[in-house]
């Protein structure tokens, strides 16, 4: 795919090559921080994970004891690790043009370091209403992405649905801007059901206000380089489950979770390298 032809430019002598859409998304997110791409599901996949979402948090507050203790600790709006009840969200994060993309930009060793459902509802406050990053309380930026969040829409993106809301390229800088500028740059990303809105895990971000009478309802994945810890252990909460595929194992992090003991370390490390000799 050639560049645009229109595009002009004076006095540059280096400049990114347009390739596969793959390469076009990790550009806009390098640059811009954020870029949204069509998973492909049809229509009923997308209704199903919406009601398969609504089942999982449904489950979750009665195994909490119920919506009032999870609402003390402001939770009450998020299915974590859907995946761990329901395999259906393991094949949304397997995602293969998902798993492309951010093995583009982190490199072919990713983990998933969390998946959660979320519920926008209509005129209530959501407490991922405020800016924040997906990695936060970090006040540094890298040459390169330590994780990639990718927000799975099961319902449409809009102004009035509380759709994500951006600050665009701050994941380069280290500090929240002020006040003036953040309010002049919030830039909101409208996407269909089914679209995936990929960005870099250090943008700032924030959900919007719902305002359409509906909940808006979504997936949020965050893949990162396995030096950093999962939210909540995958290995540990699938008890084992998944852990004979080397590929997954790998992506929900039995590979790279802590060893046990340094007999544990000795073991792992001896399977990767017998592994590594009989390929």
């Amino acid at each position: 795919m050639a560049d645009t032809p229109d595009v002009m430019v004076y006095g540059v002598s280096q400049r990114e090559e347009a390739g596969d859409e793959t390469s076009i998304h990790a550009e806009r997110i390098r640059l811009l921080g954020y870029s949204v791409f069509d998973s492909g599901l049809d229509p009923a996949e997308i209704a199903d994970l919406g009601e398969r979402l609504d089942a999982v948090l449904a489950r979750q507050i009665q195994e909490f004891g119920g919506a009032a203790r999870l609402a003390s600790i402001g939770d009450t709006l998020t299915a974590r690790c859907p995946l761990v009840y329901d395999d259906v969200f393991l094949r949304l994060a397997a995602h293969p043009p998902l798993l492309a993309l951010c093995c583009r930009l982190l490199g072919d060793y990713i983990v998933l370091m969390q998946q959660n459902g979320i519920v926008n509802p209509s005129s209530e406050t959501h407490t991922q209403g405020v800016y924040h990053r997906d990695l936060p309380y970090q006040h540094f930026v890298s040459s390169r992405p330590l994780a990639i969040s990718a927000v799975f829409c099961i319902d449409p993106f809009r102004v009035d649905t509380g759709a994500t809301a951006v600050l665009p390229a701050s994941h380069l800088t280290e500090r929240f801007p002020s006040a003036t500028v953040a309010t002049s740059v919030d830039h909101t990303i409208t996407a269909e059901p089914g679209a995936f809105v990929v960005f870099d895990s250090m943008l700032f971000h924030r959900a919007g206000a719902n305002t359409s009478g509906h909940p808006r309802r979504a997936v949020n994945h965050v893949y990162s380089l396995p030096i950093i810890a999962q939210q909540i252990s995958l290995p540990a909460a699938l008890r084992g489950r998944h852990a004979d595929d080397p590929a997954l194992a790998r992506l929900l992090g039995y590979d790279s979770a802590p060893a046990e003991s340094v007999a544990d370390w000795r073991e792992r490390r001896l399977r990767a390298r017998t592994q590594g000799q009989n390929r």
